[in-house]
């Protein structure tokens, strides 16, 4: 009789290699997409906290102090122009930049306190309408 050549891989086996990639490619694709997703939300949350300090920097290079129920807001260009920040990169668009403004309100009973003591509201938008709000100092 003549002896088979048993060199290769059966049907059988190149199915089961072929499929155990594709679930390893699903797994990486939607861990990558996870990931791509949580850096560009956290862009928006790095440029919201530059713009904070920023803003405080504004505050005190201008000397302004606020009344009570008294409020100023500056947009994030202006925060930029002034070299107070770094320029707000779209994560969700390389070629443009975020915008969006910082409003600072004094909500205490005196007439003037200091920079910590006030509520800092930061709105940061992006393209294709995202965006991002955070208030200072969190809670």
């Amino acid at each position: 009789m003549k002896k088979l050549n048993k060199k290769g891989f059966t049907l059988v086996e190149l199915l089961a290699v072929i499929t155990i990639l594709g679930i390893l490619i699903v797994i990486t694709v939607g861990a990558l997409f996870r990931h791509l997703v949580n850096s560009k939300q956290q862009a928006m949350e790095t440029i919201a906290s530059s713009s904070y300090d920023g803003m405080v920097m504004y505050m005190m290079d201008n000397n302004i102090m606020l009344n009570k129920n008294e409020s100023i807001s500056v947009t994030i260009d202006t925060l930029y122009n002034d070299q107070r920040i770094k320029r707000p990169t779209d994560p969700y668009k390389d070629d443009a930049m975020c915008t969006g403004k910082v409003t600072v309100i004094n909500k205490t009973s005196t007439s003037t306190v200091g920079l910590e003591d006030y509520r800092y509201t930061v709105e940061v938008n992006c393209a294709a309408g995202h965006s991002y709000k955070q208030t200072y100092p969190k809670e």
